[in-house]
């Protein structure tokens, strides 16, 4: 891999560790936006938006760490599909 590469890399990887950790402290701090949007079917919706809050937060610190990065990577690819706005 190149350094132009390995830079690339880096900067796209920090960029989703900053995008997944605003909005997964946003999800905790600021829920109201995120319940309004959340369908009826959804149980306990106010615990599901803070721990997908909790599960984004995870997600972008495992992306700044190196052994973690690979599942924290997988995990978020798998949360985006799951957990899309309708």
């Amino acid at each position: 891999m190149t350094a132009r590469n390995k830079r690339a890399r880096r900067l796209c990887r920090s960029g989703l560790a900053i995008f997944y950790g605003i909005a997964g402290i946003l999800h905790i701090a600021v829920p109201n936006p995120f319940l309004q949007i959340t369908p009826a079917w959804v149980p306990d919706p106010q615990q599901v938006i803070f721990i997908t809050g909790a599960c984004e937060v995870a997600g972008a610190i495992g992306l700044l760490i190196p052994a973690f990065r690979r599942y924290a990577g997988i995990g978020l690819a798998l949360y985006a599909i799951c957990f899309r706005p309708t």
